[in-house]
This record gives structure tokens, sequence and C-alpha cells, in this order.
């Protein structure tokens, strides 16, 4: 009676084993399968192509409040290498609108982010908020920056042609000064930045960069 007694609760315990092993795999299939939804699809339409040799050529213009434009030269951005940061391979942009300033971005589950990890660009979610960063001195908000993402169903004008484009926000917020600096990205598929609005100064002015070309 016994022996049989045992078998019972080994027989028992050997089904509960497997059935706790069983919804294991299953959790574990389905944790698969969502990262690797997070993956980018090969073939998938690039928002800013990034690749050693890319360039785009703006035309640089002051629009005051009647709309009147005053030309302020050229800007040549190029991607002109990589660099390894943490472990991860980022591209190097570089300008000459700012001389010996660079910014690093990578592509990471269809996101763009910089070189500290922020999300920086998205091209599925819209009034997706990215770049959320803060600085804070002795408990008071000096300055708040962040990204939004305004999706368009409409062509935006360049000096290059008409092209469909998403619209990013990006806000510098002061409140100890009631202030905020808008700037406005059109990033087109396949080509990048098509149009950059930067925020609008005391005089009423706007600098606004439009694409000319690009390729590599």
């Amino acid at each position: 009676m016994k022996f049989v007694k045992q078998t019972k609760n080994n027989s028992k315990f050997l089904l509960v084993v497997l059935m706790f092993t069983a919804i294991s795999l299953n959790y574990a299939c389905k944790k698969q399968e969502d990262v690797s939804i997070d993956k980018i699809n090969n073939g998938e339409i690039s928002y800013l192509p990034m690749a050693v040799g890319k360039y785009w050529i703006y035309q640089i213009s002051d629009i005051d409040e009647n709309g009147d434009a005053t030309s302020q030269g050229y800007d040549s951005t190029y991607i002109s290498g990589t660099k390894e940061i943490n472990g991860n391979s980022y591209f190097e942009f570089r300008s000459t609108y700012i001389p010996n300033y660079n910014q690093y971005f990578r592509d990471s589950a269809s996101y763009i982010v910089n070189e500290t990890g922020e999300r920086f660009f998205c091209h599925k979610n819209d009034k997706d908020t990215l770049l959320n960063e803060k600085v804070v001195n002795f408990g008071y908000l000096i300055k708040h920056t962040y990204r939004v993402i305004h999706m368009l169903d409409k062509q935006v004008e360049c000096v290059a042609g008409n092209f469909p484009a998403i619209e990013i926000r990006h806000s510098i917020l002061y409140p100890l000064f009631n202030k905020n600096d808008i700037s406005h990205f059109y990033y087109s598929p396949n080509i990048g930045i098509v149009l950059h609005k930067e925020a609008t100064t005391l005089v009423g002015t706007t600098r606004v960069f439009s694409l000319m070309r690009w390729g590599k």
C-alpha cells in the first residue's frame, strides 16, 4: 500500500512539473516573439539613411515676420565615420554650420537614438515624446528638452522639391523665464531632414535650412 501511495504521489508531482515546464516554455516562446518585434526588418523605410560618406547640402535663410528671406549661406552636413560607444557602433554626423560639433546616431528597434541612448526619432508612434531631458538645480527645473512626433499627410517644400515628411517638434523649455523655444524638423523617407526651422528669435526672424541636394 505504501508503494502504491508513493507511486500516486510521484505521478502527481511529475504532472505538476510537466505543467510548469509547459507553461515556462510557452512563456519563453512568447517572450522571444516579443523581442523579435523590436528588431528592424530588412528593407524597412529609413527616415535618416546612415552610411559613411552620405551628405546633405542646405540653403540657409532668415525669414522675417513678413515672409521676406535673407540668405545666410549654406550648410553641409555629412557622415564622417563611425565610433564605438558603450559597445554599440554609432555614425558620426558633422556640420559646417557648427564647426567642431559632432552628433552620434544609430538605429535601435525602429528608433534613431543618440550617444546617450536617448530616443531621437521614430516614424511609427504619432504624438510620441522623445529625448525627455531635464536639468534641475536646487530643486528648480532650469531646462527641459524634449521632442514630439507629428505625423504629416502632406508634402513639405524645400529647395530640392516637394517631399512627404514626418515633423519632429524639438522644444527647449525654460520655466524660470516662461520661455519655450520650438524648432521644427521634417524627415522624408530614404532622404533624411529636408527642412529645418529653428525657433523664432525675439526680433521675429526664423532661420530655415532647406535641402538643396543629398547623396553619397
